[in-house]
């Protein structure tokens, strides 16, 4: 793939919604076989359609955004992942100069979907505890967790704590809870740091459980490329973070993941040009939260999992 082949059509400069497009050889080489790219083409439209900030963005950043959710198996509808726009520190520490740029950011959804299509993962549970809760949590040669969430007829509480459970094919279970200091302490450290916060963020379970997700994922061995497409996923979560440094937005995280590195180093959009007006006729779209680009479900039960 050329330059020339992506930014341009007959030497004229072409929309980012062409190069999208453009982009269909691209997907199809790291998408798995069940995502067909013009399904997945369609769904990064309709992102775009529906937080047109993302125009805004470095196109090569949109680009790259969509090569890793292919890599990961993920479509970007708003329920297994998202498109999101940052304002990333393209300088230095000293001397910072702000891009806007896009990522995807997978929803606990998609991340689900891909353990189980893994074939390695049984099954794998989150959940979000609360002080009206009974929650046991046993340490040593028998680790269990017990949890019975409080009844209809009273209030749950605050939010205390928040686990994952996965089980594999071989009988195993590997477990990982969290206290709510521990949650906020890694929130702290990321620039959503409201979105975890339950007086502020109206989705903060969705966060909270990605987080202990994210944590389990260290001790699943990656036995099979399946396997690696829900690690990698999972993985991506770091993103969100400046475990290193402090500041009002990351640096770049420089992760390549093979097949999406290796499908861009060649690509050189053309300079970003002017929000483009979209003609596509107006739709009765999903409601969506435009800092995470999670659609929003009628009626969501606030700590239910999916």
């Amino acid at each position: 793939m050329t330059n020339k082949a992506l930014a341009t059509t007959s030497d004229k400069p072409v929309s980012i919604r062409q190069q999208i497009d453009n982009l269909k050889p691209e997907f199809k080489k790291t998408l798995p076989a069940h995502i067909q790219p013009d399904a997945f083409v369609r769904t990064v439209h309709t992102a775009i359609q529906l937080n047109p900030d993302l125009m805004q963005a470095a196109p090569r950043s949109l680009f790259a955004a969509c090569m890793k959710a292919a890599a990961d198996g993920l479509v970007l509808d708003g329920r297994e992942a998202a498109l999101v726009i940052r304002n990333v520190n393209v300088g230095t520490r000293e001397q910072k100069k702000w891009e806007k740029q896009a990522t995807y950011q997978p929803m606990v959804q998609g991340l689900m979907k891909l353990a189980r299509n893994s074939g390695e993962i049984v099954s794998i549970i989150a959940h979000v505890v609360y002080e009206n809760d009974k929650f046991a949590y046993v340490l040593g040669d028998e680790e269990r967790i017990e949890h019975e969430p409080a009844p209809f007829t009273m209030e749950r509480g605050a939010p205390i704590a928040v686990y994952a459970i996965v089980k594999l094919k071989d009988g195993s279970a590997i477990r990982e809870v969290m206290r709510a200091s521990e949650v906020m302490n890694i929130a702290a450290q990321g620039q959503n740091a409201w979105q975890y916060d339950p007086s502020k963020g109206k989705n903060f379970a969705e966060w909270w459980r990605k987080t202990a997700i994210r944590r389990i994922t260290k001790y699943i061995p990656r036995s099979s490329d399946a396997i690696g497409r829900f690690t990698s996923a999972a993985e991506q979560i770091d993103d969100e973070f400046e475990f290193d440094e402090e500041g009002p937005a990351p640096s770049p995280s420089g992760k390549k993941r093979g097949g999406a590195a290796s499908a861009l180093k060649d690509i050189t959009p053309a300079p970003d040009p002017a929000p483009e007006q979209d003609d596509t006729p107006e739709r009765d779209e999903a409601p969506h939260d435009p800092e995470t680009g999670e659609i929003m479900d009628p009626k969501p039960q606030e700590g239910d999992d999916i």
